[in-house]
């Protein structure tokens, strides 16, 4: 931009002082040109008075024709010049040598008749003609054709000097342009730049010069233009990147539709709900980005300037979304912004929530259904027969020990889902976690008919994890094997190390657990259907899943029917 700057100033400067010089210097060899011209014209007419004077002396004189040729010939020949010498009635009395061929010309003869002489430019030839007098007779007439090159001065020395003023004056000029735009233009140039980086986006740190007088209400405009759009765009700026923040951290999907149908905006919860990237949506149609025609009809229907709401479940995640759409007012008219909730997680707490109601209220029922019927038999009957009323009783108390194992159960989940269960971490060996456990259910898995089997490799890295928590979740598991597994079957209890875990697990050869239910028996109150009539709570699983998690680790299931079942669980090295 700076050089377009500097030579369109400096041009019209340059180009004006080199048009005045060549029309000056033009001028002036124009001038020069007519002068010599004119001078030539006088000497040569001064020499034809001579030669008339001579002549008239000769005229009429028996030498006539001799005399008058030799005053031809001495003249013409130092002068290059033809000369003829005529009569009164246009005869040739004389001439040089070659003579002129050319006739004299009328309109010059007839001039010199009158005046006495006359001279002529014709076609680059200086031609004079003087009447030849003698007293106040005309006796003749002297007639002079000069050729181009007697009468032409050498003007190619002016020209050499013209064209060195020329150069002269282009240099003059330059510099003087020059100086005139770093004095005068410069300002208007930083101006100029100081604009286009506001054109740019530039406000802040724009160079601003000191400008003459004639340019500083200009530039005073400049500088608070520059300054009101910068605060502008500054507060746009942060306006948007506020909605860019919101918009990208909110949960709920958002996306805004123009009135032609087309996708304007779409933040990331709403490209993680659909499955698109934001760069392939925009500018897509609206029924290509959604795919459901439920969310294109409510689209439809805000369109029109209307707020619709609806229940949407989608993709195989089976989301399960609350789409808003609204249209939006004070943006462009027709643009409609459509809001996406993702309740599905709230569905599947009260679908939990249901469920616990559900399996709580079934699990108190049955012992409270036997604790009720239990004492209407005592009533009725059995308080007169001792030992019948006995066995009731220790029905009763078996009915309240569910119940009690139940509750302490519930109350124990509870605090370790909230996280309010103490844990004391130490360093431990995996062998000290799995021996108490086998230990305490040693007697328990001996009266079911069952074999106990703890194989444990002693090298195995330790762990680090409360050892009273981990024997627990063993005891659990082992419990367990212990219900569903038939008399004569075998249950082992071992570790071994995957990488930076170590993994334990409690195998047993029972009745193994159905396909479809092994990925819900960490549930709370879950049970297969062959394990409900091994009676329990359903909720030892599901401790021991939020136990082994809140050590760092994972619990899992493998089982086939009829062919026993393991459960893992794995804790990180210490």
């Amino acid at each position: 931009m700076q050089p377009r700057i500097r030579w369109r100033s400096v041009l019209p400067f340059l180009l004006l002082i080199i048009t005045a010089v060549l029309v000056y210097a033009l001028a002036s060899l124009n001038t020069i040109r007519q002068e010599e011209q004119a001078r030539w014209e006088a000497h040569f007419l001064n020499l034809s008075q001579l030669m008339a004077v001579e002549a008239a002396e000769r005229i009429g004189t028996p030498a006539e024709a001799a005399s008058l040729n030799q005053i031809a010939e001495r003249y013409a020949d130092p002068l290059g010049v033809a000369i003829l010498f005529l009569s009164p009635d246009g005869a040739v009395l004389g001439s040089s040598s070659p003579p002129i061929e050319d006739p004299p010309n009328p309109a010059l003869v007839t001039q010199a008749q009158q005046a006495g002489r006359a001279a002529r430019l014709d076609q680059g030839n200086l031609t004079i003609a003087r009447m030849i007098m003698r007293g106040n007779e005309v006796v003749g007439m002297v007639y002079l054709q000069v050729p181009r090159a007697g009468f032409r001065a050498d003007l190619s020395q002016l020209w050499g000097l013209g064209v060195v003023v020329v150069l002269a004056a282009c240099l003059a000029g330059l510099v003087l342009s020059m100086i005139l735009h770093d004095y005068a233009l410069k300002p208007i140039e930083r101006l100029t730049i100081a604009a286009q980086q506001m054109g740019n986006g530039t406000f802040h740190t724009l160079d601003f010069p000191e400008t003459p007088q004639e340019l500083s209400a200009l530039n005073q405009s400049l500088q608070e233009m520059a300054q009101h759009l910068g605060d502008q765009i500054d507060a746009l700026t942060s306006e948007r990147a506020k909605l860019s923040a919101v918009l990208n951290q909110m949960t709920d999907g958002v996306l805004i539709v123009d009135l032609d149908g087309r996708v304007q905006l779409l933040n990331p919860a709403a490209e993680r709900l659909f499955q698109i990237d934001a760069i392939d949506a925009l500018g897509r149609s609206v029924v290509e980005v959604l795919r459901y025609h439920q969310l294109v009809e409510l689209w439809r229907v805000a369109k029109e300037g209307q707020q619709q709401t609806t229940m949407i479940e989608i993709g195989p995640q089976h989301l399960f979304l609350q789409a808003t759409g609204m249209p939006l007012k004070t943006s462009d008219k027709g643009s409609t912004l459509i809001l996406f909730q993702d309740l599905t997680q709230l569905r599947r707490l009260e679908t939990v929530r249901r469920d616990f109601i559900s399996n709580v209220s079934h699990e108190l029922r049955t012992p409270l259904a036997s604790l009720k019927a239990l004492g209407e038999t005592l009533q009725e009957s059995a308080l007169d027969d001792p030992p019948a009323a006995r066995r009731f009783i220790i029905r009763m108390e078996t009915e309240i020990d569910n119940l009690t194992q139940l509750v302490n159960e519930l109350l124990e989940l509870s605090r370790i889902e909230s996280g309010k269960v103490p844990l004391s971490f130490h360093r431990a060996r995996p062998c000290d976690l799995l021996r108490p456990a086998c230990e305490r259910m040693e007697l328990q898995v001996e009266r079911a008919g069952l074999n106990l089997a703890l194989d444990c490799q002693p090298d195995l890295p330790i762990v680090f994890a409360d050892p009273n928590r981990i024997t627990q979740v063993v005891i659990n598991l082992i419990h367990n094997a212990t219900k569903f597994t038939p008399p004569g079957g075998q249950i082992t209890v071992s570790a071994y190390q995957d990488g930076e875990f170590i993994v334990f697990f409690v195998k047993d050869t029972g009745v193994g657990i159905p396909k479809e239910d092994l990925g819900r028996i960490f549930e709370r109150f879950y049970k297969a259907d062959r394990a409900r009539s091994g009676g329990g709570t359903g909720l030892g699983l599901s401790i021991a899943r939020h136990m082994v998690e809140s050590h760092g680790g994972f619990i899992w299931a493998e089982s086939e029917e009829e062919m026993g079942s393991t459960i893992y669980f794995s804790l990180p090295v210490a």
